[in-house]
């Protein structure tokens, strides 16, 4: 290869780096007050090129009213017209209801979006797909066209934790879509419950600092987190012991695409009907778990991105 074709090469290296990533992201948002927090950051960051927004449920926990995907999609566009944005994703609907099958899947406006949404990407590019909530609309779209494997990357919040598995609120939400997509040859990335446990706990008075002297939006994301502290105070005291903070789980996501996360590669299990892992016999795939999370950076970032968009005429 010439020198030439070599400064072209780097060139377009370089700029392919220097491209916002392309994200779709599925959430439960209105089930917790984290997706919102999720969304905004993610609207908010240049680095991301955030393609739509699909919504979905709660499964047998029915904390949204029906149906549960529309409901969601209302919050979703809330958060939004909050943010001091100059593009608006779009959000689209998906599936209300869980997997009713492990072959079958539930087509929808929301797996549909992510199926065209993911054209054009490829094995070396790939549509980086966010599960913040019930995993029913990529699961469905994969089983609808199983080519996707070849098209995205799954980074999710769930589980308890390595080894086990284990119960955790958006795994539960749809069982037989986690088993899907552990058994499809799509990369994943899982960050779960006992990490964010541990290192995305916010308090009432961290909340307010970060965000009440930030304008409009600044005091909404401050009252997601307040709100619920106060409206959910047993189920705040019987997760975290505290009546006083919470954990931002699904910000692990967000942190993980930010480079602010540690984590390790394991052998991919395959996930039981009791949602414990099955590790036999030894995996050929692998998973990526994220084991931390540096909240200090995540925060800072967040804030800042608020800041600069505030600060646009």
């Amino acid at each position: 290869m010439t020198s030439l074709h070599l400064l072209a090469a780097g060139l377009a290296a370089a700029l392919a780096a220097a491209q916002p990533r392309p994200v779709l992201l599925t959430t439960d948002a209105g089930a917790d007050m984290d997706d919102q927090w999720a969304l905004a950051h993610l609207a908010l960051s240049p680095e991301f090129d955030l393609r739509g927004v699909v919504t979905t449920h709660t499964g047998k926990h029915k904390i949204l009213p029906d149906p549960a995907a529309e409901s969601t999609a209302r919050v979703a566009r809330e958060v939004l017209d909050r943010m001091p944005l100059k593009i608006r994703p779009q959000v689209i609907p998906g599936s209300s209801l869980p997997l009713a099958g492990r072959t079958e899947p539930r087509r929808n406006p929301g797996a549909d979006f992510l199926l065209k949404a993911s054209g054009g990407f490829t094995r070396d590019r790939r549509l980086t797909v966010l599960v913040i909530g019930a995993a029913t609309d990529a699961a469905s779209a994969l089983l609808a066209d199983p080519s996707l494997a070849a098209r995205i990357e799954i980074v999710a919040m769930g589980f308890r934790g390595w080894p086990q598995g284990g119960d955790e609120f958006n795994i539960q939400n749809d069982v037989r879509a986690w088993q899907v997509l552990l058994d499809s040859g799509v990369p994943i990335t899982v960050g779960d419950g006992a990490v964010t446990l541990r290192d995305l706990r916010m308090t009432r008075e961290r909340a307010r600092a970060l965000f009440d002297s930030r304008g409009a939006p600044g005091r909404y994301l401050a009252s997601l987190l307040t709100d619920w502290l106060d409206q959910k105070a047993e189920l705040v005291r019987r997760v975290t012991g505290d009546p006083n903070w919470w954990p931002v789980w699904d910000q692990v996501t967000v942190a993980h695409l930010l480079g602010f996360t540690r984590a390790e590669t394991h052998g991919r299990p395959r996930l039981r009907n009791d949602l414990s892992f099955d590790h036999r016999p030894k995996p050929a795939s692998r998973i990526t778990w994220v084991t931390s999370v540096d909240s200090g950076r995540l925060w800072a970032d967040f804030t800042s991105k608020l800041d600069r968009a505030l600060a646009r005429p």
